[in-house]
């Protein structure tokens, strides 16, 4: 449901207006993108780890403080891009505007879900992405039968987050507490093993796959740019699946620590092999769409980014069998270990890719997120079962008889 939202807010501004207004509503959203992933980690990520099997009252503390920290960077981020943006002015400006508006209230709805997820509610997190897409929708039909054009890129962004407030404050029903941003600084420095290591964790991988993506901007054609972009669009789904199934295994395995060490691995395996294999079929399904049909979602980029699908599918196996280790690792409070496992993949994340594209183009480019992402796999699953079975040997010497 949630991507559902996000993806409608972009095909409906996409088809709404010309390119240069949607080029600039998606520089908007890809900050929001990068900001949301931010919040996640330096305000919701203690919430599945630390909290997942507390009494109520105790997180219900904890997600005020959760919850106030991701209205706090909302606040801070939202008055920096309406400065930025009221400097620019033009229609990046007015996009840049619009998102600062509404940047609390996306966040604040976001960690609502998590607090669902690691709460062991999820539907919580269902009902309330259904009053954000039933919101965007009766906004969108106010804003289209008060103008001709349905309203610009800038209007539909503010429709989007009054529905996602509209959200926020269902959350704060659903939860039983207000955010509380004055803690927000207390509940970052609190869980700093946590916090601190998953917010560099994400800022590192985030910082070399936007420097890999500029480098190949520059240095490849438009047409390279334009079909890797297709890719991106095509298999964003497979994507926000690894995070939702992320999201859900965290706080469960947070919950069965103490679970015998196969399990645990067997857990792991599944979770992996459920994003691989919907991947995977997601991806192949395109690879038989009609040239027309292809060509209807993407436009003259369909041809290369079709060439392209079949490695692009392979590349992401990658990432989909780290999924389910990385939830375990996680859950086991291992987030000082997930950062140094990432961070040593960080050059490779930059390099590999740019050095595809030197010696092979576009194919280069995608062969070369195959070589680094099937790489990661080794660490993932050598530190799984390390880790696991450690776990599971501590917790049997504990137990067991005096």
């Amino acid at each position: 449901m949630s991507s559902g939202t996000n993806a409608a807010i972009n095909f409906i501004i996409a088809r709404r207006v010309d390119s240069s207004e949607f080029g600039a509503f998606a520089i908007a959203y890809t900050i929001f993108a990068m900001i949301v992933g931010l919040a996640r980690a330096a305000g919701t990520a203690p919430l599945g780890i630390s909290y997942a099997d507390v009494p109520a009252t105790t997180f219900r503390s904890a997600v005020r403080a959760a919850a106030g920290t991701a209205l706090a960077l909302g606040v801070v981020v939202g008055v920096g891009l309406l400065v930025v943006g009221a400097a620019l002015r033009g229609a990046v400006g007015l996009n840049l505007v619009a998102m600062g508006v509404i940047m609390p209230a996306l966040l604040v709805q976001d960690a609502w879900r998590y607090a669902s997820f690691a709460q062991g509610r999820p539907l919580l997190a269902v009902g309330n992405d259904l009053v954000w897409a039933a919101g965007l929708a009766v906004g969108v039909g106010l804003l289209a039968a008060g103008s001709d054009t349905g309203g610009g890129a800038a209007a539909m962004v503010l429709v989007w987050g009054a529905a996602a407030a509209l959200a926020a404050l269902v959350g704060v029903a659903q939860h039983h507490a207000w955010p509380d941003p004055r803690r927000a600084l207390a509940w970052f420095t609190g869980h700093r093993e946590t916090t601190g290591f998953m917010t560099a964790e994400f800022i590192s991988l985030q910082g070399a796959q936007q420097t890999s993506t500029l480098v190949i901007g520059a240095v490849g054609s438009t047409s390279l740019v334009g079909a890797l972009r297709g890719l991106q669009t095509l298999l964003a789904p497979t994507t926000n699946l690894a995070v939702a199934l992320m999201s859900f295994a965290i706080p469960e395995f947070a919950r069965r620590k103490h679970m015998p060490p196969g399990q645990v691995i067997r857990g792991a395996y599944l979770v992996s092999g459920l994003v691989v294999v919907s991947s995977s079929l997601w991806g192949l399904a395109f690879m038989l769409l009609p040239a027309d049909f292809g060509a209807a979602l993407l436009g003259d980029t369909w041809g290369q980014t079709h060439d392209l699908l079949l490695l692009a599918v392979v590349a992401q196996v990658g990432p989909g069998l780290a999924v389910g280790p990385a939830a375990v690792l996680y859950a086991f409070g291992k987030t000082r270990l997930t950062f140094w496992i990432n961070l040593f993949f960080v050059p490779f994340l930059l390099a590999c890719p740019v050095t595809g594209l030197l010696v092979g183009g576009a194919r280069g480019v995608v062969i070369g997120n195959i070589i680094v992402f099937w790489a990661t796999i080794p660490p993932w699953l050598y530190y799984l079962h390390r880790q696991v079975r450690t776990a599971g040997g501590a917790h049997a010497e504990a137990t067991g008889p005096r």
